[in-house]
């Protein structure tokens, strides 16, 4: 067995928004699906992660040519996860080592590294990837819900997920290296709970916005987003949910107030739609951008579908669509009151059928 830091692994490739090459020659993963993948024709390969949080533990999934094979929870410290071992010499494998969790903006000392590998057999180019798609979304897209019995209601990471969510989906079906930006109960404009400085656009100019605290400074979460070495083939935008219960929510706790400013309404939240559109187009000139909505019903319905029209009216950029997911049955919900995985199926199969026609692939 040959050990090798995370910058001399031969043919490494990375996924997800992350502070790479740096000087520290430590890779942190930052956002749920950030991760490596590598191809070897070992017996054995071995992983180096480091880890620390305070109240919320990282979790990270393993997938061997494109299957789930494992995951688990880290522990603070240093630790060497087996990846497989015993397995041929003679034939290829393909290896995806990925994080789990969301970013946990709750948690200042919550952070995953990937350090290095040990591998007895060389290392191969990952085969190539037919698109670019980044995902931007709330819990959903965070996988909340997809582990876990129907029951379960405890807000802990071993109930988010990358492997069993939407998004993992449509990677295989499209062959697509996809980003995910997300954050479970935030929106477009404001949150389920009504705080209207908890939305995506707001943090979305940096590498993590999300992941704060002086150790996540160091590895430079709060960086400039620079996207001209990672340009999307599509946007995915899969917020409102979040939006739709803050706006009710205020609306049924609050008189109207005597800064129009401070209030929250779907007025505003067309209006931070529309300009949010705009900053992604700033970000990725040719990329078709998709709105989708609708997994837990379909509260601000028009208001999005409005915004949309209004942003293409304005700038004269027909190159965005907005497309409404099926709602959840009863028998699709997972943990939480969440979509469960015969949810996320569908929207996968929805969203990869659009796509596909749109980017001919």
């Amino acid at each position: 067995m040959i050990y090798y830091g995370i910058d001399k692994v031969p043919s490494l490739f990375i996924h997800g928004r992350t502070n790479w090459p740096n000087e520290t020659k430590i890779l942190p993963l930052f956002w749920n699906n950030s991760g490596v993948e590598m191809c070897t024709d070992g017996t054995e390969l071995w992983i180096t992660v480091e880890c620390d949080y305070d109240k919320y533990e990282p979790w990270y999934a393993v997938e061997i040519n494109g299957a789930l094979i494992s995951r688990g929870m880290l522990q603070p410290g240093i630790s060497n996860i087996c990846l497989f071992r015993g397995m041929s010499k003679e034939t290829v494998k393909r290896v995806f080592f990925y994080r789990e969790l969301q970013a946990m903006g709750e948690d200042d000392q919550c952070h995953m590294l990937v350090k290095g590998v040990y591998s007895d057999g060389s290392f191969t180019d990952v085969p190539p990837y037919d698109c670019k798609i980044e995902f931007i979304g709330d819990s959903i897209s965070s996988g909340e819900g997809t582990y876990g019995a129907h029951d379960d209601m405890d807000w802990i990471p071993m109930y988010m997920s990358s492997s069993h969510n939407y998004i993992n989906m449509i990677s295989k079906k499209l062959n697509s290296d996809v980003r995910i930006i997300s954050q479970g109960g935030w929106g477009a404009y404001c949150s389920w709970d009504a705080v209207r400085e908890n939305n995506i656009p707001r943090i979305y100019d940096q590498i993590c916005g999300l992941a704060h605290g002086k150790y996540n400074q160091e590895l430079g979460a709060d960086l400039s987003y620079d996207s001209s070495a990672w340009q999307a083939d599509a946007v995915v935008i899969n917020l409102g949910t979040n939006d739709g219960t803050g706006i009710t929510t205020f609306q049924e706790n609050h008189a109207a107030s005597d800064s129009p400013e401070e209030e929250l309404s779907t007025k505003g939240c067309e209006d931070a739609i529309v300009d949010f559109l705009k900053k992604l187009r700033g970000y990725y000139p040719k990329a078709h951008l998709l709105w989708v909505y609708g997994m837990l019903g379909y509260t601000i319905n028009s208001n999005i579908s409005r915004a949309v029209a209004e942003y293409v009216d304005e700038t004269g950029d027909s190159n965005v669509s907005y497309l409404t997911l099926p709602n959840t049955l009863e028998d699709e919900y997972g943990s939480r009151m969440h979509p469960g995985e015969k949810s996320h199926r569908k929207a996968a199969d929805m969203i990869s059928d659009y796509l596909s026609t749109r980017l001919g692939k």
